[in-house]
């Protein structure tokens, strides 16, 4: 069967033959426009390949290609670049994977990605100032595991915002950031008492209440705290001695954003993340409920609340605002720079 048979119209039955100087003509026609199509197609072939060679170059240019980080974890030591270690690294800590990769909107993706990478930026300009050495080796037991595979979004995040990270008067800034605020920011010289993070000031995060983990609750029976608190309080034998007499005597002191800044007891002190972290509360934004034989500590937030919110930074970027917008509200007076 010949697939590509020519079929006339009804209308040209009456034709008997055709007239052959409209074939000639036709024909040289052809001849002299074949040039001219020939040309024309590989033309367009040619700006695709090169279109695609450009991108391909520019996509082995990126800056944090150039710089190898030293991975330490459990399963021993693995050299890779500080651009798939930040794809990684931003799968892990806004729990991304194919399937759950637009949880965050893709502002809030590149702000991650920025404070991540300003992060070890700042490791590498100390280590280089101090040994004069590039390499940088990071304790991390969690970026080999748990990766289903690059997140297509993730790794447009790291390359939207290559080499760029967060200065304040040309130095990589203490990139901090958690999970959800009590509804503000901390200011870190309330709590360290030092003046070094000027930009870690306490901003108010008022999106953050409808977070499903807003709000939560740890109950502790009074046999257990007695038996964390001397292990807690290891210099204090009047506590270890006998914690009984610790019940329902201990003074939290707070900062101006609500986070608890000390638990003190019988003149003795630890930190407020200390303490959360020992009786596994999620933030220290908490206050306490004393029962005969149980205490329930009620906890706002999750995380320490220093830096950026990831719950308000996601709001922010869902209402509109931009990867910057959203870094220079939690990071005051800071700006945006390259890595050369």
């Amino acid at each position: 069967m010949n697939l590509f048979k020519i079929v006339r119209k009804k209308t040209d039955k009456g034709i008997s033959k055709s007239n052959p100087y409209r074939d000639v003509g036709t024909v040289l026609l052809f001849v002299f426009l074949l040039p001219y199509v020939i040309s024309s197609l590989w033309g367009h072939i040619g700006e695709e390949t090169d279109n695609l060679t450009e991108g391909k170059k520019e996509k082995n240019e990126w800056i944090d290609e150039k710089y190898e980080i030293a991975i330490s974890g459990n399963w021993g030591i693995r050299k890779m670049s500080m651009h798939e270690y930040l794809i990684r690294k931003l799968e892990i800590v806004l729990g991304q994977d194919e399937e759950e990769s637009m949880t965050y909107e893709f502002e809030t993706l590149k702000a991650q990605a920025i404070l991540l990478r300003t992060e070890l930026w700042g490791l590498i300009l100390n280590n280089n100032e101090r040994d004069n050495d590039k390499n940088v080796i990071i304790q991390d037991d969690t970026i080999m595991y748990g990766i289903k595979g690059k997140s297509t979004i993730c790794e447009q995040a790291v390359e939207n915002t290559d080499g760029i990270y967060l200065s304040y008067e040309n130095r990589p800034v203490k990139a901090a950031f958690f999970p959800v605020s009590n509804g503000h920011t901390r200011a870190a010289s309330e709590v360290w008492g030092s003046i070094s993070y000027p930009y870690l000031v306490s901003v108010e995060c008022n999106q953050d209440i409808l977070a499903d983990d807003y709000h939560t609750q740890v109950i502790v029976s009074k046999d257990e705290y007695c038996r964390i608190i001397p292990e807690l309080y290891i210099n204090a034998e009047a506590i270890e001695n006998n914690p009984y007499n610790t019940w329902k005597n201990v003074e939290f002191s707070y900062d101006s954003a609500g986070y608890v800044v000390e638990a003190n007891v019988d003149g003795y002190s630890l930190s407020g993340e200390t303490f959360r972290t020992a009786f596994g509360l999620n933030s220290a934004s908490f206050n306490a409920e004393w029962k005969d034989d149980e205490v329930i500590f009620h906890v706002t937030g999750v995380g320490h609340g220093f830096g950026m919110s990831q719950y308000g930074a996601n709001e922010r970027a869902f209402s509109g605002e931009t990867f910057d917008q959203i870094l220079k509200y939690y990071f005051f007076n800071t700006e945006l720079a390259k890595i050369e």
